[in-house]
């Protein structure tokens, strides 16, 4: 699976249920030095955690090649950096008894449609392929730091829960996350830039446990760190459209919004327009509805988006389906090891999407 960059090559193998899973990155200059940091970061935010992820759980320890060891630091030797990453806990024996059903609102129809099987716990299409994803993301995520550029993900609502976004707090619509931010959100039960509502979201996802069923929410990124006019271009070429089209790539997603979004339509003009001023005797919006994007470009505010994650395809509830082998009606009953939701781990992969994008468009300019 090859990803659609202009000026980094990205490609993604494997699949649920197959030995390993993995991907090769070329882009990354020769002779840079990586500690990986931002790598270990992802993977260890998108490990399974409490009652509401599944019980599988994986070491998720990648392996490289086209990089040197040395002293703690990685540095790259070739022009394409390969990652692997073995997968160890499978039990396809769960999907034994549904291999000819499709799982409704799962991949399982489509794939059976376009490749002539079901693939075995979602093969290519599962969220598990978000964890090849973080390797290539952390990746660049590192390299865009050492430039000041910061990709921070959360989220602002869980099972109908709200949880404060960029919008809420402070003055990160305008400035971004500070460093204390960043180190609390990583340390929250949920990653999430206010605590106040978390207890309230864990009480109702317990609630859709017990019923057997499954919860989605949304996810916000807020991009710091860009430069006015530094990244993006008009028509085809403009920031939303290039972000899209890489947080799309995470399994889960439905759509994507910048700035006030949606809202922006039920907005007058006057409301929605971000004024402009000085500061520091350059012109800047004086506040952020536009999500720090203009005419597809950056404009020094910071790059805000959000993403609804649907709800777990996978629940316990009686399901209606199909039996392909003899094309008869049937009820499904899924079991196995499955998400209650899936939000908390669709951040890092969020956050890995997000800085493959702003790494491609900056590449052209390095």
């Amino acid at each position: 699976m090859k990803a659609n960059f202009q000026n980094i090559r990205l490609e993604i193998f494997g699949g649920s249920h197959s030995d390993r899973i993995g991907g090769s990155l070329a882009g990354v200059p020769i002779g840079t030095r990586l500690d990986m940091h931002c790598v270990k970061d992802l993977l260890c935010l998108r490990r399974p955690k409490d009652f509401f992820s599944t019980p599988r759980r994986e070491d998720d320890i990648p392996s490289f090649e086209g990089v040197r060891e040395e002293r703690g630091e990685y540095i790259v030797e070739n022009a394409q950096i390969g990652f692997y990453i073995a997968n160890n806990n499978i039990r396809s024996a769960d999907y034994d008894n549904i291999r000819h059903i499709p799982r409704p609102s799962h991949a399982d129809l489509a794939a059976w449609a376009k490749d002539g099987e079901i693939p075995v716990g979602g093969g290519r299409f599962s969220g598990r392929m978000t964890a090849p994803l973080c390797v290539a993301g952390g990746i660049v995520k590192e390299l865009l730091e050492r430039r000041g550029i910061f990709v921070d993900a959360y989220a602002t609502r869980i099972a109908g829960i709200d949880l404060k976004g960029a919008y809420d707090v402070d003055d990160v619509a305008t400035k971004g996350l500070c460093d204390a931010q960043r180190e609390q959100i990583r340390a929250r039960e949920f990653p999430a830039l206010d605590s106040r509502n978390i207890p309230a979201a864990l009480e109702r996802l317990g609630q859709i446990s017990a019923q057997g069923d499954s919860a989605g929410g949304v996810v916000e990124c807020v991009v710091s760190g860009l430069e006015a006019g530094e990244a993006g271009d008009a028509l085809f070429d403009g920031i939303e459209g290039k972000l899209a089209y890489a947080v799309y790539a995470v399994p889960a997603v439905k759509s994507v919004e910048f700035g006030k979004g949606v809202s922006l339509a039920d907005m007058l003009g006057s409301e929605a327009n971000d004024p402009i001023g000085l500061n520091l005797g350059k012109p800047v919006p004086l506040k952020n509805a536009s999500g720090g994007i203009n005419g597809g470009v950056c404009n020094g505010l910071p790059v805000i988006l959000r993403a609804a994650v649907r709800p777990t395809p996978s629940i316990s509830l009686p399901q209606r389906s199909v039996d392909l082998d003899d094309m008869s009606e049937c009820e499904l009953k899924i079991s196995g090891r499955h998400d209650v939701c899936i939000v908390p781990r669709a951040v890092p992969a969020i956050e890995a999407a997000v800085a493959l994008a702003v790494y491609d468009m900056l590449a052209a300019l390095a």
